[in-house]
């Protein structure tokens, strides 16, 4: 008896052994099964990223005008997706301290936000749904939180990817107008998430979107001449030509010997800051959110077929490849390379639909800026449907309207679609949208006006892919 005893006590303590080095060497528990983090790496954004011994995960994310940096993570090692209606809460456990020097005295205390990347996202900026802000009560520490997850979260989901499918989660550092100053820096260390599944909830159903693959578009690279327009013309030197990258998707049954099948051209814009991968379009994967929503109102009509090309709204040097787009100056001079370069390139390499009627633009932030200043104001001859999405917008709308008008190159020419959304708490722009929206609501020169105020919208991509989704509905048809 008392060596069963000993037994009995001996595997006990070997099983709580065990127990405890398996919590402490795997980071994420889903239905009560242990695994290490899996990290998103080309859907993170953050430096010195680091694996402890004990499966923990550690960076540092900088402050950048709102959009701090964070590591994103899959649900599943074999990156299978979950659905996020199966569970009711997630348990977080992080370490976290401002880097030394990078951290502005009168910034609040670090605070966080879980972001939930569903099957369609490409990262911690491309495709995601907030779950929750949460911040901490001390300059630095550890922090154990619980996120309930709301009741209408996978309804939040399926209205912005069509399937309750999440492939990851992110972490993100919160420097959204907490007084912050960009550069800031703060190191995070991830020690556990738990996602606790509701009492009875069905098992999870891998994604399935009902497309076959001759329903879905593809997307390939072009790089096209162009040469910096921040340089005065009579002052070009062979430095100042290069070859721009951009991404162009291509509707599903394009044919390029086909060339009697015409299809309508769309550039899409970036804001300040971003570049022309900002948009998550991609050739790798599922190609991102926003092919999604033209594949899928592509295959079910809703969406008449268009050729889309994702660009980098800056037209200097310092475009990149993967520039950080934060040029005033290249963003004012765009209008010259659309016009002489890009356009032209695009209807020269791929079967495009003649007359202006077949060209759109739109742009996000200052991208849906440039949309109206460059787009409308400089090019309505080759361009007559327009969006902006929380556009940032300098002039009144009357001193907008009366230069466009005034312009007697533009006479008799009409906008035949143009669409506006912005959050109503966007906080940078959202002061300059409902005149706006008054003062384009009367102008005589637009036949098709729509616009959306996005509840609790921020200045973010929430408000931006459903401005996509709902022009892209409206504009060709």
């Amino acid at each position: 008896m008392k060596k069963t005893k000993i037994f009995f006590v001996f595997g006990l303590v070997l099983f709580l052994s065990v127990f405890t080095s398996c919590n402490k060497k795997c980071g994420i528990v889903l239905r009560n099964k242990a695994e290490a983090f899996t990290i998103f790496e080309e859907g993170s954004v953050a430096e010195q990223v680091v694996t402890g011994g004990d499966g923990s995960v550690s960076w540092v994310a900088t402050a950048a005008g709102g959009a701090g940096g964070g590591v994103a993570f899959y649900v599943r090692s074999d990156k299978s997706e979950i659905n996020i209606g199966n569970y009711e809460s997630i348990d977080i456990e992080l370490e976290y301290s401002p880097v030394e020097g990078k951290w502005n005295s009168n910034a609040k205390n670090p605070g966080f936000c879980m972001r939930i990347l569903p099957w369609d996202s490409t990262g911690l900026f491309g495709g995601f749904e907030d779950l929750e802000y949460f911040d901490s009560s001390a300059l630095s520490g550890k922090l154990k939180h619980t996120i309930k997850i709301p009741e209408d979260f996978a309804d939040r989901v399926i209205s912005s990817s069509e399937l309750d499918a999440v492939m990851a989660f992110a972490i993100k550092f919160n420097d959204y107008r907490r007084g912050n100053s960009d550069g800031d820096q703060l190191k995070v260390t991830l020690k556990s998430v738990k996602f606790n599944a509701k009492a009875g909830a069905p098992a999870d159903k891998p994604f399935e979107d009902g497309l076959t693959a001759e329903q879905r578009g593809t997307v390939v690279e072009i790089n096209y001449p162009t040469r910096d327009y921040s340089v005065a013309e009579d002052k070009i030197k062979e430095s100042d030509h290069y070859n721009k990258h951009a991404w162009v998707y291509l509707p599903a049954g394009y044919d390029a010997n086909d060339t009697s099948t015409k299809y309508p051209v769309f550039i899409l814009l970036h804001g300040f800051g971003q570049n022309e991968n900002t948009w998550g379009l991609t050739n790798q994967g599922r190609g991102g959110k926003i092919k999604g929503y033209m594949d899928r109102g592509m295959a079910n009509g809703e969406v008449k077929k268009f050729i889309l090309v994702c660009a980098t709204g800056v037209a200097n040097k310092s475009w990149g490849p993967n520039g950080s787009g934060d040029s005033y100056k290249g963003y004012i001079c765009f209008g010259g390379e659309l016009r002489n370069d890009l356009l032209p390139y695009i209807r020269e390499n791929f079967n495009i639909a003649e007359g202006r009627d077949n060209v759109a633009m739109a742009g996000l932030s200052m991208g849906g800026g440039q949309t109206f200043t460059i787009g409308i104001a400089q090019c309505l001859d080759l361009i007559s449907n327009f969006a902006g999405f929380s556009g940032a917008m300098f002039d009144s709308a009357q001193v907008f309207i009366a230069g466009v008008d005034g312009n007697s190159a533009f006479e008799g020419l009409k906008i035949n679609n143009l669409y506006m959304i912005c959050g109503d708490a966007d906080g940078l722009v959202y002061g300059s949208f409902p005149s706006y929206v008054e003062a384009m609501k009367g102008w005589n020169r637009i036949k098709n006006f729509d616009s959306y105020v996005y509840p609790g919208g921020t200045h973010d991509f929430p408000v931006w892919y459903k401005g996509f989704d709902d022009f892209i509905k409206i504009v060709f048809n």
